[in-house]
């Protein structure tokens, strides 16, 4: 970080919450007058996804020495689910010696992940303490009501990542990438197993233990996502699998719907639902192609890396702003 009078912005994140602060890093410093750097301190196995920085790889005193070097003149911070005053975050900040830095004035919170959903009320009181800004995606109602309030920016797709498709044209390829048994693994699981008796055209392709990059090459060579039954949303392997032009199914709930409601996706909310949805698309195989672009399209709307900067370039002009003056222009006092 530093040179040519850059604001420079420092982006932390605990786990690597799909990648989305790396991209959102990498596309900063392509459409922005920012100098950004995004370090990462646990990476997701098997995942493996990238980071500027994975602190696990600072590990002599001279590393340590020209990292703090590097971001010794950040001056504003993005963080991944965990908050920059928690005990965690705390002890790799005092030592990278930019914990006193850090305040609710040159900071945002991206509240996406397991440790926000499961924390939500501390969150909320941490917010109405410390006035901390929050961002994420709004359609995702399990965090988004309870957290306080939070921008409502978009998950990122790499889409310069993502390889062409390339699914066979002699059979329907159905792929399913589950991190959570009670994402639905053995609902899918049952019926798939039926669906692959009835037809035999079809193969299912459950992608398992593999990194990001391997899993994105296997499902180019899908048409079909089976995503979650989990929470009632879509997040990044949906979002990734549109782009591949696949038909994606998932549980989506009306709150989802209403803030997008040409989100292409096929809502199913039971076994039966989901028996009954991929035999309609299975024997009509047009719409998979018409679905499918439909999708791609979607992505490119709401979810490319361009349009997503841009969010974050208008939130951190907001955040930059002195809280008095953001209240001001509302007529409070």
């Amino acid at each position: 970080m530093g040179g040519d009078g850059l604001m420079q912005v420092l982006c932390l994140s605990w786990f690597d919450n799909g990648s989305q602060l790396q991209w959102l890093a990498e596309a900063l410093r392509k459409d922005s007058d920012y100098d950004v750097l995004h370090i990462n301190i646990v990476k997701t196995k098997p995942m493996l996804y990238d980071s500027d920085v994975w602190l696990a790889e600072i590990n002599t005193a001279e590393k340590q020495r020209d990292l703090m070097n590097k971001i010794k003149d950040a001056e504003f911070f993005i963080f991944s689910e965990f908050l920059p005053n928690s005990r965690e975050m705390k002890s790799i900040l005092k030592p990278l010696g930019i914990y006193e830095k850090v305040t609710p004035d040159n900071t945002i919170i991206r509240t996406g992940g397991s440790v926000v959903a499961y924390n939500a009320e501390h969150y909320l009181l941490e917010q109405i303490r410390r006035g901390w800004v929050y961002a994420g995606g709004a359609h995702d109602f399990s965090i988004s009501s309870k957290v306080g309030l939070v921008a409502p920016t978009r998950n990122i797709s790499p889409i310069d990542k993502l390889p062409e498709p390339n699914p066979p044209e002699d059979k329907v390829r159905i792929c399913f990438a589950p991190t959570k048994e009670v994402k639905g693994m053995k609902p899918i699981t049952r019926v798939m197993e039926r669906i692959t008796k009835e037809y035999n055209d079809v193969e299912f392709v459950p992608i398992m233990n593999k990194t990001w990059k391997e899993s994105v090459k296997i499902k180019s060579e899908c048409s079909i996502t089976l995503d979650q039954f989990w929470i009632p949303t879509y997040a990044n392997s949906a979002i990734e699998s549109m782009f591949l032009k696949h038909v994606v199914f998932s549980r989506i709930d009306k709150w989802t719907l209403l803030l997008h409601p040409d989100l292409p996706i096929v809502n199913v909310w039971s076994e039966k639902e989901l028996y009954e949805k991929l035999k309609w698309l299975i024997e009509t195989p047009e719409e998979i192609e018409r679905i499918g672009k439909e999708g791609r399209a979607f992505v490119e709307k709401w979810h490319s890396p361009e349009v997503v900067a841009e969010q974050w370039k208008k939130l951190i002009a907001f955040v930059q702003e002195k809280r008095s003056q953001r209240w001001e222009s509302y007529g409070v006092k």
